[in-house]
């Protein structure tokens, strides 16, 4: 425990939160969304369930995207490689 660098210890921390909102927010909003839907159309639940799930999917792959964009920063390694983008 000598050798803790606290800048990195709070960077990790706070990507551990933003993951946690990043993962959240598609499926609360696909919920949402859907239950809007579901009232003005009477379908309940069959819109919300489906939103819910492209919620689920889409919260993450953009994690994940997120992740490897903040990791390759953190670590300088920027170029287009590394970070899932295409030239």
């Amino acid at each position: 425990m000598k050798n803790i660098k606290w800048g990195d210890l709070f960077w990790a921390l706070s990507m551990g939160a933003r993951g946690g909102l990043v993962i959240v927010m598609p499926v609360l909003l696909g919920l949402a969304v859907g239950f809007v839907l579901d009232k003005r159309f009477g379908t309940l639940p069959f819109i919300s369930l489906a939103l819910t799930a492209v919620g689920a999917i889409i919260g993450p792959i953009v994690l994940y995207r997120w992740v490897v964009r903040a990791v390759a920063q953190r670590t300088g390694r920027e170029d287009t490689e590394h970070n899932g983008e295409r030239a």
